[in-house]
């Protein structure tokens, strides 16, 4: 279920990357109004992160879980309109560029898509948190990360689909908002009433209870820690996912093949974002600590996403292809490995906190969106866009080498450094 629920919040979310080719010719959505629909999406996702994070800590993911699925499809649902003239023309006004009012509807309903949206994760993360164990957690979280890649794979088929049918844009945005109004009766079904309501602390794989940091000192240096890391790596994921379509439509590709390039990059963030877990399961088993491996692993998924800054020097052939899909691999692998070290914060207040690093983490992507948005259209160029996605995790990296301390067993004693 968790799943599926990150599946339909990523198809709502990329129908707009898609599609933007199309919208962007027939609306004059130039770049820097992509940047500013980008970047209000992600302060509301902000805001939405605080505001679901606070409740999910008071009510639980079983029946908030339906309010916010619900709230984003029929955000999805309503952005379709946008290509309707009698429902935007009263946003546009006098002496307004062309396609204002389709720009403005676009940026309301991008915005409050944003807000719901941001509801899943403190669900997602409280839910798995209650049902695995420590060393289970990063192939879990690798799981429930993946239907965000799998309905990346999925969307540009999808929206293809639909044209070849006969269908249109707007199509492809509403028929993923009623699917997801689907999931609602589903999720309330098969989980019982009165469960997830209450944040525990599972035992670790061994059998002992890992200990939360006790002084305030360890909890601010492991939120500094993990605020580093979701700001990369979010600008990192939401520069790609949202640019992708436009640079390879920037590169001459036709549509069909920016769609399966499309595609690839995807596939290629699906299976890194799967064998992180993997990887630190094996490397658990091998001897190593629980932090050795996650630390060992983000260390090998940086690498691979600082591929993203060399794709400006090798052309716009197979090799920009291949280097693409390296680095989506490792960004989308680092989610996991941050999910497992956010549910080591503390478990009673774990929903506003993590929906506080998130919020965070969405406000520098926003800025970074809008202002990239301004320098792609000044430049006609994403290289300082690819430079800075591929570089930025190093930043967390670093963080975690330095800052973040193993924790110990509940009831072994305190180690003096």
């Amino acid at each position: 279920m968790l799943l599926l629920a990150t599946f339909l919040n990523y198809m709502d979310r990329q129908a707009l990357a898609v599609t933007l080719p199309e919208l962007k010719r027939a609306y004059n959505l130039q770049e820097k109004r992509i940047g500013l629909i980008e970047g209000c999406f992600g302060f509301a996702f902000a805001a939405g992160s605080i505001v679901f994070g606070l409740l999910a800590d008071r009510v639980g993911p079983r029946g908030l879980y339906p309010v916010v699925l619900a709230g984003w499809s029929l955000a999805g649902v309503a952005t379709a309109f946008a290509g309707d003239a009698r429902a935007v023309s009263w946003l546009e006004g006098a002496g307004d560029d062309p396609g204002t009012g389709v720009f403005r509807w676009l940026l309301f309903w991008r915005t409050v898509l944003g807000v719901f949206e941001a509801g899943h994760w403190p669900c997602a993360l409280i839910t798995a948190r209650q049902v695995l164990s420590r060393k289970d957690r990063t192939l879990g979280n690798g799981i429930l990360q993946s239907g965000g890649a799998v309905a990346s794979i999925c969307i540009p088929l999808y929206a293809e689909l639909i044209e070849r049918v006969g269908g249109n844009w707007q199509v492809t945005f509403w028929s993923i908002g009623v699917v997801g109004l689907l999931w609602v009766p589903l999720w309330l079904l098969l989980v019982p009433r009165g469960s997830l309501t209450v944040s525990v602390e599972p035992p670790d794989g061994a059998g002992a209870a890992v200990a939360e940091p006790a002084d305030r000192t360890g909890v601010f240096r492991r939120a500094f820690v993990l605020g580093l890391i979701v700001c990369t790596i979010t600008v990192s994921w939401q520069f790609l996912r949202a640019w992708l379509t436009l640079l390879l439509d920037f590169h001459e590709y036709s549509r069909l093949d920016a769609r399966l390039a499309t595609t690839g990059y995807f596939v290629s963030a699906e299976i890194g974002c799967l064998l992180v877990g993997v990887v630190v399961m094996v490397l658990v088993r091998g001897g190593r600590s629980v932090r050795a491996a996650r630390v060992v692993a983000f260390a090998g998924y940086t690498g691979l996403t600082a591929v993203a800054a060399l794709v400006p020097f090798v052309g716009s052939g197979a090799l920009m292809l291949i280097g693409l899909m390296v680095a989506g691999a490792g960004i989308l692998g680092l989610h996991p490995l941050y999910y497992a070290l956010s549910q080591e914060l503390p478990h009673r207040h774990m929903g506003v906190l993590s929906g506080a690093l998130a919020a965070g983490g969405w406000v520098v992507s926003s800025v970074f969106q809008i202002l990239i948005g301004a320098q792609i259209q000044a430049t006609k160029s994403y290289d300082v866009g690819l430079a800075i996605a591929g570089l930025a995790p190093v930043i967390g990296l670093v963080a975690l080498l330095v800052l973040w301390k193993a924790p110990r067993p509940v009831g072994a004693a305190p180690t003096v450094t």
